[in-house]
């Protein structure tokens, strides 16, 4: 980037006509920007976010590239974190718009879990793989793909629904549910879930939960929060996901289900009749983020990489020198320090309040040391 590009900073819901359709523009002429999280209206979605901020690239006035974040103090995060699964910036590879650039030029420190970069590597970032599947060819071709990877996966699946059939009938499957009410049985699940794992609540803070809902108001058939259900024949509601839909991606966002039916598979049959119906409806990708749960290796496959790391600004910052002592010490505390750094991300991108803040972090400290210390046992 040269020095004749001018950053402007704005307000997310800010964002003039002709600057949204060279946002689009972008995303169609650069291969790797066509996902939703990247597309403008996540964004505007997201502009209630405490510290919401879109920086504009422009230059001899014209828009060139685009970045949606949030600063917490020095600390800047892409828009919507830590619900944000992918992120980075909308503009051309040649640009050089990378996150050591973005840092400077935002005089922070950059932190980010699943940066996009159509450039290839980030200098300094470790890289996460992206797990997807190819829904293309329509239903038929999806269950030939699916259970030639995995079939005794599959036929363990065909087992387990055969014995939910037998206790509690048909299951019946939404593709589309625009009930709030069923929005918000996944969030309370999500948050007991999170209090069993001794995760922090990404929930707790209000304006996450607010997000999803303000997608889900929002949503137009191509764009919006896609909740899906899946209920007894009596009409007990047994699992349910939340995933971000743009009509050529599906990605799997929230899945969660009742403890009460997991002898069933509930949750990843409904994961299934998803990718089943997006099949039929000519997506192209169900997309399961970056990450390595084991029923996400039945159902997808390597599908490109994402990138995690920290970029500084100017100033050093106090929390990276740490991390770079910690990081140079043995296995353990390598462990440690990872485990920790992404705890406090999300903490960071919760809490805007000081006694929240202070509650999460010792709670975090706690269950990052108590996991390290079981990895080295």
């Amino acid at each position: 980037m040269d020095g004749a590009t001018e950053i402007e900073i704005i307000r997310p819901d800010a964002l003039r006509p002709e600057d949204r359709a060279a946002w689009e523009a972008i995303r169609a002429a650069e291969p790797g920007l066509d996902h939703p999280y990247l597309d403008p209206r996540y964004t505007l979605a997201a502009a209630a976010v405490p510290g919401a901020a879109l920086a504009v690239f422009r230059r001899g006035g014209a828009a060139v590239g685009f970045f949606p974040f949030q600063r917490r103090g020095r600390l800047i995060q892409p828009l919507g974190a830590p619900l944000t699964d992918y992120h980075g910036v909308i503009a051309a590879a040649g640009e050089g718009l990378d996150p050591a650039t973005l840092a400077r030029r935002l005089g922070g420190v950059l932190r980010a879990g699943g940066w996009m970069s159509p450039a290839g590597a980030v200098p300094g970032f470790i890289v996460r793989t992206r797990l997807a599947t190819d829904v293309t060819g329509g239903r038929e071709a999806l269950s030939a793909r699916l259970e030639a990877r995995s079939h005794r996966f599959f036929k363990n699946m065909r087992r387990l629904r055969r014995g939910f059939e037998r206790e509690y009938g048909e299951p019946v499957f939404t593709w589309d549910e625009r009930d709030p009410a069923v929005l918000d049985w996944i969030i309370a699940h999500k948050r007991d879930q999170y209090r069993r794992s001794r995760r922090h609540d990404v929930f707790a803070c209000g304006w996450t939960g607010n997000m999803l809902h303000a997608l889900l108001a929002g949503r137009t058939a191509g764009f919006g929060l896609r909740v899906a259900s899946l209920r007894t024949a009596a009409g007990e509601l047994v699992a349910a996901e939340a995933s971000l839909d743009d009509g050529r991606t599906l990605h799997l966002w929230f899945p969660t289900y009742d403890p009460a039916f997991a002898r069933h598979g509930v949750g990843t049959l409904l994961t299934r009749l998803e990718m089943e119906q997006a099949a039929a409806l000519g997506y192209r990708m169900v997309d399961f983020g970056a990450g390595d749960e084991g029923y996400k290796t039945a159902l997808a496959e390597p599908s490109g990489v994402v990138f995690e790391g920290v970029a500084e600004g100017p100033r050093p910052d106090l929390t990276r020198l740490a991390g770079r002592l910690l990081s140079g010490g043995p296995a353990p505390l390598r462990r440690f320090e990872l485990s920790l750094s992404r705890r406090f991300d999300i903490i960071n991108a919760c809490e805007t309040r000081a006694g929240d803040w202070w509650a999460g972090a010792a709670s975090a400290a706690a269950a990052a040391a108590r996991k390290s210390l079981g990895a080295a046992a």
